[in-house]
């Protein structure tokens, strides 16, 4: 059973800042919800051919292929159980995400919650860069694994 997300005192659901404005902020809202899927394979349509995507300050991954490798990589150590947005906007097809996600440590079992910030640039109804910007000393004590090195 998914646990919810203790929603921050600072978040306001009923707020118009966390609801899509174009077809843009509407993407992101359909792949921030399609990542709970865990499936990399479902997950790369999602994505243009030279796309990139990078959880700072970790490598950036680029190309289709390193993406999904990338995404079937993380799948392997967590599970993604909800996503929950709490701002978005956009400008010029650049789109700012405030969020909280809802993780599970596949290892320990352990779920936990992750603050994230994202950017992700879509071109012609596709991601061609995502950028999530997370405290991960907070992830790797969570899922029990240094990442950062």
């Amino acid at each position: 059973m998914t646990q919810s997300i203790q929603r921050p005192q600072w978040a306001d659901p009923s707020s118009g800042a966390a609801k899509p404005v174009g077809a843009d902020e509407a993407l992101v809202l359909e792949f921030m919800e399609a990542l709970s899927s865990n499936d990399a394979n479902r997950l790369i349509d999602y994505f243009a051919d030279d796309t990139m995507y990078q959880n700072m300050p970790l490598p950036a991954a680029y190309g289709r292929d390193a993406v999904h490798t990338t995404l079937a990589g993380l799948f392997t150590v967590l599970r993604i159980d909800k996503i929950d947005t709490f701002y978005i906007a956009s400008r010029d097809g650049i789109v700012f995400t405030e969020r909280v996600d809802l993780l599970t440590a596949l290892p320990t079992g352990k779920s936990f919650e992750l603050p994230v910030n994202g950017i992700l640039h879509i071109q012609n109804g596709k991601i061609a860069e995502w950028r999530d910007y997370f405290d991960l000393r907070n992830f790797e004590e969570a899922v029990d694994f240094a990442l950062g090195g």
